[in-house]
């Protein structure tokens, strides 16, 4: 449900669909995006007099689920800057929405806070404060995480409401500030694989799910599902997964085991719904039938599980593995979008793009002066111009007192130029651990 309105007459969670000048003209880097704060209100204000809202995809009291009809021009795509032509269709981004308004009966507010001015210091505090307040409890999920492996390969069970109290501690921080948890992620790795990525996929897939608008209760189950979904991998040969080269036909049947491992032991724990078996049970589950353990194929794939199955192949394309380095977010989001109609479906991937973006908090980048920065906060305005802190100078040597730079503000360069991102890099280059800087 589209409509043209002036932009004095906007309001907080309205989605913009279009605008009455080219994107490129404007600050706005997202070709469609949702209205959360006064400082996007006010720069839409500044550069447009009308604007296009999508009332399906907008949240709050702005919200309205009016039926979906071939006369609304619903283009999913648009919203993460994806061209028309490499939609499959616009009928597949209408199954789409339908799909989510079938899952949870109507779209719901993602409640996020309103922000304060982007160029006031408020935020970095607000970041640090939280960062301070969740430190302590990212600690204890991955404390309860041993200890449930533990149990479990001792032939017990766990306690699953301890993990769900730890997930609804993490949701609410999410609520709070999305950013800290981000950084948390990066900052208290273990540099061990499995409970690095069962907590990365936990926060990623909780990010996700607000993002295309499931309510609180939904969230904290992706979150729950995402930290065990591959607790059975407990049960297979340790050395198997510590392969370095090709598995054998045996070795990756043997590995794919590990799904129903995972639904068997949560199964023996009474306080496990049945909605997180079913997102665990398809994780890995594709679009166009490759996946296992059922070939699901299609809209046979529930939603939640195909969310937690994209999420699950983004986190390990960006974590060290004994076969695969770690590669930047920027180049596992490129190989995503290759995967687009494949093995995830279109429109679905557009949302993951759109929601995770290609700097997110903890990625390190090369700037032009040839320094080398991590990203720290996020801009809503621009996507692409976030607060970084620079760690390295232009010959790689240790900034001994790192400085940030929000390079939305356009600071220049001692050439004059603006500052600006010229490549992510992958984790852990040139030795960095962001830890060793910022809150270590």
């Amino acid at each position: 449900m589209r409509q043209t309105i002036a932009t004095r007459d906007l309001r907080i969670g309205m989605f913009i669909a279009d605008i009455d000048r080219p994107w490129e003209e404007t600050p706005f880097l997202m070709q469609g995006f949702l209205l959360r704060n006064t400082d996007q209100l006010r720069a839409l204000q500044n550069y447009c007099r009308t604007v296009v809202i999508d009332r399906l995809r907008s949240t709050g009291d702005q919200f309205s689920d009016k039926a979906i009809g071939e006369e609304d021009d619903l283009l999913l795509g648009r919203e993460g800057g994806i061209p028309e032509d490499l939609l499959a269709s616009r009928q597949e981004a209408r199954r789409f929405l339908c799909l989510l308004r079938d899952f949870k009966g109507k779209i719901h507010s993602q409640r996020l806070p309103e922000l304060p001015p982007i160029d006031s210091g408020t935020r970095r505090s607000e970041l640090e404060a939280e960062l301070r307040y969740m430190a302590p409890i990212v600690d204890d999920v991955f404390r309860v995480l041993r200890e449930v492996r533990l149990a479990i390969d001792g032939g017990g069970r766990f306690d699953a409401e301890v993990v769900q109290s730890l997930v609804n501690e993490m949701a609410g921080g999410l609520e709070r500030n999305p950013d800290a948890l981000l950084w948390l992620t990066r900052l208290k790795r273990t540099d061990q694989y499995s409970y690095d990525h069962a907590v990365n996929v936990s926060v990623y897939l909780m990010i996700f799910g607000r993002f295309v608008g499931f309510d609180s209760k939904e969230v904290r189950r992706l979150g729950f599902a995402g930290l065990l979904q591959d607790l059975g991998k407990i049960q297979i040969d340790y050395a198997l997964l510590r392969k370095a080269g090709p598995l054998t036909t045996k070795e990756f049947e043997h590995v794919k085991a590990h799904v129903t491992n995972t639904l068997k032991i949560l199964r023996e724990s009474a306080e496990v719904d049945r909605e997180v078996l079913a997102i665990v049970g398809v994780h890995h589950e594709r679009y166009d039938g490759s996946g296992y353990p059922r070939g699901l194929w299609g809209m046979n794939i529930p939603l939640p599980g195909e969310m937690s199955g994209i999420v699950d192949t983004y986190c390990a394309m960006t974590q060290q593995r004994v076969y695969s380095d770690a590669v930047s977010s920027q180049h596992a989001m490129e190989t995503l979008n290759r995967l687009r109609g494949k093995q995830f479906r279109d429109v679905l991937v557009d949302q993951f793009i759109q929601c995770i973006g290609l700097y997110p908090i903890g990625t390190l980048v090369e700037l032009n002066t040839g320094e080398v920065a991590v990203v720290i906060q996020q801009n809503q305005v621009r996507r692409l111009r976030p607060t970084v802190l620079v760690l390295l100078g232009p010959d790689k040597t240790v900034e001994r007192f790192p400085r940030t730079l929000n390079l939305l503000m356009q600071p220049a360069t001692p050439e004059g130029l603006p500052y600006r991102i010229t490549q992510a890099l992958p984790p852990d280059s040139y030795g960095i651990d962001p830890a060793d800087f910022y809150l270590a």
